[in-house]
């Protein structure tokens, strides 16, 4: 019996330290769990997309490889965007949503989206493409090569390019040696070859006109028969040509060479022999463009530095604007009022009031602006 209770009264004691143990409070030196609430990170003001301006200018960059956006509500640059080597050239698309940039250093045409500022593609062309044009759809885009004598076709639907029309050598032979005098467009001594500097298309007529600062000449590409089909004589340093006026003519700028500048831009009937008329605007015509309406030129030039109007019915100057520096590019607003041309001495931009030929404003572009496209949305 006193076995049992003794066996009792171990159980009870054991039950009653259980009991003890389990009441003992929590030690303060151990740390109570708490459950954590996830926080969203701060966003960081400088990766919020900015929104693209409405009306903009953008600049291509030659030296730093850049195209630059400038807000023209406030002429401040908006967004710098890096593209390829040595960028040429500028082409917006009709519906202007894209941007395209010649980079005639990496031998590739980049796309610009306009409503984000970034870049959506980047279309590999041959060598050195220095010019485009672009159909009225916006789906067939044409670029020149410089260095291999041809013009380039891409596709914009699929982003790649799927063929080219070569310029023809046969019958250059005199020409295609290069003089000791000249330069090419990228300044370096000019090169054996054609070298298209210039494009124009023509849709009305399928054709393609491709001025080249190798052998002076304009060559003439018919889209059906997929080749050059003329040449037409034109003049030494050919760098932009326009299709402009009542009767459509083709209007040649070209600055000449270091032996003999240019003082006057073509005028230019590419039909029966080739009517050819020299318009006088001032020395080294390097850039020109036309009004909405086909009833005035603006030619800038470079030796002078100044923005001439030509009336395109008689060929005769409406009035000019004085320049500084070294004056480029040419573009007009929507509604033609103002014109924006890149002063690639300065960086800078002239704002002219087409009106009455003034400086409106001289914006900040960064080094070496060569090529100037307009956006308004």
């Amino acid at each position: 019996m006193i076995k049992h209770n003794k066996i009792i009264l171990l159980l009870l004691l054991v039950i009653s330290l259980a009991l003890t143990a389990c009441a003992q409070p929590v030690s303060k030196t151990e740390p109570v769990q708490r459950e954590k609430i996830a926080q969203a990170p701060a966003k960081d003001p400088a990766d919020e997309q900015r929104e693209m301006p409405k009306e903009a200018l953008y600049v291509c960059r030659y030296t730093t490889n850049q195209v630059a956006v400038i807000d023209l509500a406030t002429g401040e640059i908006v967004k710098e965007i890096p593209v390829g080597a040595k960028p040429m050239a500028l082409l917006k698309s009709p519906d202007e949503k894209y941007i395209y940039v010649a980079n005639s250093g990496s031998g590739d045409v980049y796309r610009i989206n306009t409503s984000t500022g970034e870049i959506e593609a980047k279309i590999a062309i041959g060598n050195q493409p220095v010019a485009m044009a672009i159909n009225s759809t916006g789906e067939v885009l044409y670029a020149l090569d410089y260095y291999l004598n041809r013009v380039s076709i891409v596709d914009l639907s699929i982003r790649s390019m799927i063929g080219f029309y070569p310029l023809n050598t046969f019958g250059f032979e005199e020409r295609i040696e290069p003089p000791d005098c000249c330069n090419d467009i990228f300044g370096e001594p000019l090169g054996a070859g054609r070298k298209p500097s210039a494009i124009v298309l023509d849709e009305a007529k399928g054709k393609i006109y491709v001025g080249n600062m190798g052998t002076w000449d304009i060559a003439v590409i018919d889209l059906q028969e997929e080749k050059e089909v003329a040449t037409f004589d034109a003049t030494f340093g050919i760098n932009e040509m326009i299709l402009s006026g009542t009767d459509n003519k083709l209007y040649v700028s070209a600055a000449g060479n270091e032996i003999d500048i240019n003082d006057f831009i073509l005028s230019m009937e590419l039909k029966g022999g080739g009517n050819v008329d020299k318009l006088k605007v001032g020395g080294k015509p390097v850039s020109i463009t036309s009004s909405a309406d086909d009833t005035v030129l603006y030619v800038v030039t470079e030796e002078e530095a100044k923005c001439v109007g030509l009336d395109t019915e008689s060929g005769r100057v409406i009035d000019n604007c004085p320049l500084s520096g070294q004056p480029g590019d040419i573009v007009l607003s929507k509604d033609g009022r103002k014109a924006y041309i890149a002063n690639l001495l300065e960086g800078t931009v002239f704002v002219v009031d087409t009106s009455n030929y003034t400086i409106l404003d001289t914006i900040q572009a960064g080094v070496t602006p060569k090529a100037l496209v307009y956006v308004n949305h």
